[in-house]
């Protein structure tokens, strides 16, 4: 077998020699090289990290006003998946919120073979949610959005989009009341320009 240095008796060896060197240096030696050790390490090590001063903490860039619309046949995959993108926000501390739109149904005719006499009608409804953020860092965004392409499940589709006002508006479920009462006040401004119209033939 060959030899087997212990750690302990190698540093003591290396201690003895580091004394013994400075032992025989001279005094303006050894300043040159504490100097040197000085310029080189920010600590009292030799082999310190050198930062010069002044530095700042780096800034990124940041989006703001951004919305990923997702869309789907599937409304449980869809809720589902957006539960998950919410979790995945929250461990990355994001501020996102989920934004649920009222789906859009659209409606699908066949037609029998060489005849305009429909055959079969469909009604599907393609269900939407938006991931919403103020303000996100571009660095984490980047990392979200490649979270969301690798999960993204069948049948889901996504894209980009910044705020908009008519997507905002549809958002909302018109009030059968409102519309009635705005429908009356309609009628009423209308009757009211008839009787003016009348009283200047007079």
């Amino acid at each position: 077998m060959g030899h087997v240095i212990k750690f302990s008796e190698l540093a003591k060896a290396l201690r003895t020699a580091s004394a013994e060197f400075n032992r025989r240096l001279c005094k303006q030696c050894q300043n040159n090289i504490t100097q040197q050790r000085r310029w080189f390490s920010t600590g009292p090590k030799l082999f310190g990290v050198w930062e010069p001063d002044g530095l700042d903490e780096p800034k990124f860039g940041k989006y703001t006003k951004i919305d990923i619309r997702m869309n789907g046949y599937d409304y449980v995959v869809l809720e589902s998946f957006s539960k998950f993108m919410k979790s995945v926000s929250t461990t990355m501390d994001l501020d996102m919120k989920v934004v649920a739109i009222p789906p859009r149904t659209s409606s699908i005719k066949t037609f029998f073979e060489n005849s305009t006499k429909v055959k079969e009608n469909f009604s599907l409804k393609r269900y939407e949610r938006k991931l919403r953020f103020d303000t996100i860092l571009c660095t984490k965004f980047t990392i979200f959005l490649d979270v969301l392409r690798h999960n993204l499940p069948a049948g889901v589709d996504f894209e980009l989009k910044s705020f908009s006002k008519e997507e905002e508006e549809f958002r909302f479920i018109p009030s059968e009341e409102k519309l009635s009462l705005l429908a009356r006040l309609a009628s009423l401004e209308k009757e009211k320009l008839e009787r003016e119209r009348r009283k200047d033939k007079f």
